[in-house]
């Protein structure tokens, strides 16, 4: 386990933060992920995959898993799409990555932003938003469609497709 964990934590904790994107429930679901594998390791098959990519497998779906959870739902209910965009302008990461996110993202408007933070930040489903924000399902599903549409166009615009 001390080698598991010393050649592949800082991986899958990278894995990891990037979905669920607060410090200590990444570092909660990082133990979570090293006690699956523990308790799961002779279920690993070398013949299906390397052992990175089964243990990156637990641990993107034990990060899914608690973002789809009442209690992280609950827990982000305040947070502001502006939190997650704020992480694309941190100096410790490659800006390269990023290249016009923010501006694309600033230009979709309130209603979009809170839909795309809903759906794709915080994990609700189509029908869970569309109960939370008192709106038909079919209508929800065209105005995310049509707000990932612009955001779409506002990125194609930075990279020129």
């Amino acid at each position: 386990m001390d080698y598991l964990y010393d050649n592949y934590s800082a991986s899958l904790f990278g894995i990891i933060s990037r979905i669920v994107c607060h410090r200590e429930m990444a570092e909660d679901t990082l133990v979570e992920v090293f006690m699956k594998i523990w308790n799961q390791i002779d279920q690993y098959d070398q013949e299906k995959g390397t052992l990175f990519t089964w243990m990156y497998k637990i641990a993107r779906n034990q990060a899914i898993d608690k973002i789809r959870s009442k209690d992280y739902k609950t827990s982000q209910k305040s947070n502001d799409i502006d939190n997650y965009v704020d992480m694309f302008e941190d100096n410790s990461t490659d800006k390269t990555d990023y290249i016009g996110l923010t501006e694309a993202i600033a230009i979709l408007g309130e209603e979009c932003k809170k839909l795309i933070q809903l759906n794709f930040f915080m994990g609700y489903s189509h029908t869970e938003i569309s109960k939370n924000e008192d709106m038909a399902l079919g209508s929800l599903k065209t105005k995310i469609r049509r707000c990932l549409k612009n955001l779409k166009i506002g990125l194609n615009k930075d990279f020129g497709y």
